[in-house]
């Protein structure tokens, strides 16, 4: 049964207040305006009562109102990342109900849960259950959505299965990243920003026409360094630094009245020397007993590097035809991931060093077609076609030297390590999605989706033993040779969406979806051959029910969702340790249910104080969850009762910004937000050890802008983690069950930065 706590009793009380009034005075007004992003206090001299700004979204492909779409979808304007100190994905989910994207990984790839489902299998091969897109574009690498945020239009995130109006099938969510286009008017940028731990931002735009009504264009830039928050005492240096750079160009070209194009060629580079600072815990090695430095240190004898390149191209085209919208979308992604880490996280050679190279080459074709929006039947029909070539490789090798135990020699067991695979996939699908209105207040919406996708792959293993200082291969057929599998899965997916408007300011609506999320293969072998099993397709049955409505005048949105998620086949990742090497394999087989309740709120109080909240409830749960050993059948572990992976049960964001006007020489914008979040696991199993999960904490931010008369000139301060909270965003076994050996990685610790923005 849900738990009706505090939170999830207001979430409720929203719902039943605001029906029951639901014709009262406060909705008699006209219709409202609304946004989530800060309404603009020049007007507050105005005889108009002050509201909040309309924000257009395009998440089912078509314009609308964020308030009009009846999806749980969220919205963060482009212009609010700039001056709100965002440095990473994660920062965007404050006011994001069920929704977090850390980076333990370090920034280039951030963990997405939505609502519970997300994965935390590192294997390269491996696909999100959370659908990520640049302006349009599924981006199906795990690396490929930690892009740098700048010179964005908006984010999207929708909430709960996606499918039958998007390119790829979730069953988490999808999250949308939407680039400034070019317009025939010139316009651009440019900031200039510095922080805490030597950091260095610069970044900007420029577009307009270049000829004349027929051709449009827009260059990006962003460049941003840093130095680590870990130091690395062996190397005397900081550790985990950060290096970015990215460039994105666009060509808008308009041919006649009924056809346009837009080609975009983007790329990126991030390198660094490490995570964000995985740092061991526990006591290593007798009788050397090693323990690791105090605080954000970590000694290693391995040089450790980390680059990530990603570069590609789409095109756009857009026909009228009469009354009916054609569209096509063409994209190439190249991805390249390399990287030299220390095994075993301390100053000896113990587990080696492991080199990395994952290489991905993605192609993706997308057809629309899309019926009159304003007719009373309504559709949009859809093909996307899929390609994926992923060679990925990791070695690792043991350096002959003195062992940690002060033995003359590390060179026993398995010294040597090398496993590479090609892995491919194809993916077809057919959409469309059905719109009818049955009367003026009532519309109902069906979506239907066929799914078939292919995957194979190619798998080769060598693994070497010492013997008396001469390597030689591990005894065994299962321990040296290839492998090779070739799967297909099928599948049918759908939702039905019935809205009800009560009147202009208050709608509510049902979502029933299926969602599906492709099966796959476990590449973390822990051992030999047998290791590369096939993992079956997740599916999920998801059921909510949502309000949107505006108050006073438009000065007050406030929109709930409660949802009910049905999930079987979960696939789900476990860690072991083998020879000191962790492993994380994919298995799946485990079913769950998922309840919860979210609340966002936003209102325009006063001419110049602007709230926010977010609400959030989650009540996770593996009914059924035995990990079975796949060669034996035999069950090795129980973890039925269990939470989800970073999915605490309470999360609550305030913030508020408050505007003072200064005249003629412009405004000051003071703002400032917390975030409680509650206990969460960073595992499937072993969740009674405390290293492995994170106790409730909150985070609080603040900033202040000056902005000048026409808002052309800025400067903006920020700090964040004002109260220096330390706090985990990962823990892991590094050892086995009672050994008290892990590894942890800390948030970001206080950051303080400054910016000054010109636009023109």
């Amino acid at each position: 049964m849900l738990k009706i706590n505090p939170i999830t009793k207001g979430i409720w009380l929203a719902f039943v207040l605001t029906s029951a009034t639901a014709s009262g005075q406060l909705l008699a007004a006209e219709p409202a305006k609304t946004t989530a992003e800060t309404a603009d206090s020049s007007t507050a001299e105005t005889d108009n009562a002050p509201t909040l700004k309309t924000v257009t979204v395009t998440a089912q492909h078509k314009e609308e109102t964020l308030q009009e779409v009846p999806v749980a979808v969220s919205a963060i304007n482009g212009s609010s990342i700039t001056a709100d100190g965002v440095r990473a994905m994660g920062d965007i989910t404050t006011f994001v109900p069920n929704a977090a994207a850390k980076n333990p990984d370090g920034d280039g790839r951030p963990r997405w849960y939505i609502r519970g489902l997300g994965t935390g299998d590192t294997g390269a091969a491996t696909v999100y259950p959370v659908g990520i897109y640049a302006d349009d574009v599924y981006l199906n690498a795990p690396v490929a959505g930690g892009g740098p945020l700048f010179d964005l239009e908006r984010i999207e995130i929708l909430r709960g299965p996606q499918g039958t109006l998007y390119g790829k099938n979730t069953t988490a969510g999808a999250v949308n990243v939407i680039s400034k286009k070019p317009t025939f008017d010139t316009d651009g940028y440019g900031t200039l920003g510095v922080g805490t731990k030597s950091e260095r931002i610069v970044n900007g735009a420029i577009g307009g026409a270049l000829v004349d009504d027929k051709l449009a264009g827009r260059v990006s830039i962003y460049s941003e360094e840093r130095d680590g928050f870990t130091r690395n005492e062996t190397a005397n240096q900081s550790y985990g630094d950060v290096n970015k750079k990215a460039f994105r160009a666009q060509l808008l070209g308009k041919f006649g009245d009924n056809f346009e194009a837009l080609w975009k060629v983007h790329g990126r580079q991030f390198k660094g020397d490490g995570s964000s600072g995985s740092l061991p815990v526990g006591t290593y090695y007798p009788p050397t007993n090693y323990q690791r430095p105090d605080g954000r240190k970590i000694e290693l004898n391995v040089n450790e590097d980390y680059k990530l390149d990603h570069d590609g191209t789409s095109l756009t085209l857009n026909w009228d035809l009469s009354d009916y919208k054609l569209t096509s979308i063409t994209a190439y992604d190249y991805l390249r991931n390399q990287s030299l880490a220390d095994a075993d996280y301390g100053p000896y050679e113990v587990a080696g060093r492991t080199d990395t190279d994952n290489e991905y080459k993605q192609y993706s074709q997308e057809f629309r077609l899309a019926s009159p929006q304003q007719e009373t039947l309504r559709w949009l029909a859809g093909a996307h076609i899929f390609h994926e070539d992923l060679d990925s490789s990791a070695v690792r090798n043991v350096v002959p030297g003195p062992a940690a135990t002060g033995a003359a020699s590390n060179q026993t067991g398995t010294v040597y390590r090398d496993l590479n695979y090609d892995h491919k996939t194809d993916s077809y699908a057919l959409f469309g999605n059905l719109t009818y209105d049955f009367t003026e207040n009532l519309t109902v919406t069906g979506g239907l989706r066929w799914t078939k996708e292919y995957k194979d792959i190619d798998l080769n293993l060598v693994q070497l033993r010492s013997v008396a200082g001469v390597r030689s291969p591990v005894l065994g057929a299962d321990n040296n040779g290839n492998s090779k599998k070739g799967d297909d899965w099928e599948a049918w997916t759908y939702d039905l969406t019935p809205e009800y408007r009560i009147n202009d300011n208050l709608r509510v609506f049902f979502r029933y979806a299926h969602g599906f999320r492709s099966g796959g293969y476990n590449t973390g072998l822990s051992g030999g051959l047998s290791g590369l099993t096939t993992v079956d397709p997740e599916e999920l049955d998801s059921y909510e029910i949502g309000l949107k409505s505006e108050w006073l005048n438009g000065r007050v949105i406030a929109n709930a969702t409660a949802f009910y998620y049905d999930y079987s086949d979960i696939q789900v990742n476990l860690l072991t340790v083998s020879n000191g090497i962790l492993t994380t394999a994919l298995t799946n087989g485990a079913a769950g249910k998922v309840k919860g309740a979210e609340l966002e709120l936003e209102a325009q109080a006063t001419d110049y104080l602007h709230l926010r909240a977010a609400l959030s409830h989650l009540d996770t749960e593996y009914t059924d969850f035995k990990n079975v050993n796949p060669n034996t059948g035999a069950v090795t572990g129980d973890y039925s009762g269990n939470r989800f992976v970073r999915s605490p049960e309470q999360v609550i964001s305030l913030g508020a910004d408050y505007t003072i006007p200064l005249g003629g020489a412009g405004k000051l914008v003071a703002g400032a937000d917390a975030s409680y979040r509650g206990k969460e696991y960073f595992l499937a199993d072993r969740q009674d050890e405390d290293t492995l999960s994170q106790d409730h904490y909150t985070l609080a931010n603040a900033r202040l802008s000056w902005f000048n008369h026409d808002e052309k000139l800025s400067v903006t301060g920020f700090v964040n983690n004002l109260t220096d909270r330390k706090y985990q965003v990962h823990g892991r076994p590094n050892g086995a069950v009672g050994s008290g050996q892990y590894v942890i990685t800390y948030g970001d610790p206080r950051t303080v930065g400054v910016s000054v923005t010109s636009r023109f």
